[in-house]
């Protein structure tokens, strides 16, 4: 019987070699992880190797105040642009507390923070934009607006709403006497272009730029102008009448047009009470009809209107003032008769209404 020959495993050289290097590299990474932690580097190692594999995030945190007072402002609107891509990854809106807080955003992208949203009462905050790169868990910055110029007190609710309290739109005073005996409506006008900064007189807007007709008398029967669409008479003159909003934005815009004034003269007749106590609120003074000591309207005098023909009853005591504020109880008024003086609220719009609800605005 014949003995099998066993067959002997032959080891080829090349594995041969490669085994006995990765023995000697297991043997070496050893010594060395043993030298890195005898040394305390283990631990910035180990924290390299996490900032490689875990992508880490931070925040913005915004708080927005009342410059002068300190007070959170409620209901801000804030938005944040990744500056290298273009895109906006966040609104942010602010509480109660005045506070907003984004997203998770990525380590060292660098972002634009915008204030796209304010209370109206407020002016915007210094600047158009700031930048943050995003290097820890949150980024805390305080924006700060202060009140218009116009809005003198406010009071804040405890869920972080405004109330406004006292508003005054310091308006020039300009007096009609002794030039314009009969021109409250345009010297009112005045008032308001030059608070705009227009450096126009009450006697270049009367003798150039308001639309007048003169009174005429035919078989004894007064003619005149009607109201709504000229001054009826020459403010100059102490048989000058009176004209309601239209002659009166006429003026304006003869006037804007040449001089290329970019603002928009508005009839408001009809107006609510609150929707001019807005205008004030937004800054914008009123040019606005009462009677000259607020009482109801004397429509004892009547001419024959040119236009129609038709025979229309005029008020005598009619008189017209820059609305320019409130506080309390009382509004304040430039009155081209008597100045910067204060009125009965109550008293002031009742007159208004009583008399058509004749107002306008420059915007």
């Amino acid at each position: 019987m014949k003995k099998r020959r066993r067959k002997t495993r032959r080891i080829k050289p090349f594995r041969f070699i490669f085994s006995i290097l990765f023995f000697v590299a297991i043997v070496v990474g050893g010594i060395k992880l043993i030298s890195i932690i005898k040394d305390d580097k283990a631990p910035k190692i180990i924290e390299n190797l996490e900032n490689k594999f875990i992508e880490q995030h931070g925040k913005i945190t915004i708080k927005n105040i009342d410059t002068d007072r300190q007070f959170p402002l409620k209901n801000s609107q804030f938005s944040i642009t990744n500056i290298e891509t273009g895109v906006l990854v966040d609104i942010l809106v602010t509480d109660k507390d005045g506070l907003a807080t984004s997203d998770l955003l990525d380590y060292h992208n660098i972002y634009e923070i915008k204030q796209v949203g304010l209370n109206p009462y407020y002016q915007s905050s210094e600047g158009d934009s700031l930048t943050v790169e995003i290097n820890k868990d949150n980024h805390e910055i305080l924006i700060k607006n202060r009140l218009f110029e116009h809005i003198k007190h406010v009071s804040y609710t405890e869920d972080g709403e405004i109330s406004i309290d006292e508003v005054y739109i310091d308006v020039p005073t300009v007096m009609q006497n002794p030039e314009l005996p009969n021109g409250c409506e345009i010297t009112s006008l005045t008032t308001v272009l030059n608070y705009k900064g227009y450096a126009v007189d009450k006697l270049e807007m009367a003798d150039i730029y308001l639309p007048k007709v003169p009174f005429y008398r035919v078989d004894e029967q007064l003619y005149g102008a009607d109201p709504y669409i000229a001054y009826a008479g020459d403010p100059r003159e102490t048989s000058g009448f009176f004209s309601y909003a239209p002659p009166i934005i006429k003026a304006a815009n003869n006037y804007l047009d040449v001089v290329q004034g970019k603002e928009e003269p508005r009839n408001i007749s009809n107006s609510t009470h609150e929707k001019i106590i807005e205008y004030l609120e937004q800054g914008v003074p009123v040019v606005i009809w009462v009677t000259l000591d607020l009482s109801e309207p004397m429509l004892n005098y009547s001419w024959i209107l040119i236009d129609s023909g038709e025979m229309k009853d005029m008020p005598v005591n009619l008189h017209c003032v820059v609305l320019n504020g409130y506080a309390g109880d009382n509004v304040h008024v430039m009155n081209p008769l008597e100045g910067q003086v204060e009125y009965n609220a109550d008293d002031f719009f009742q007159s208004y209404i009583e008399l058509g609800s004749h107002a306008l605005i420059i915007k």
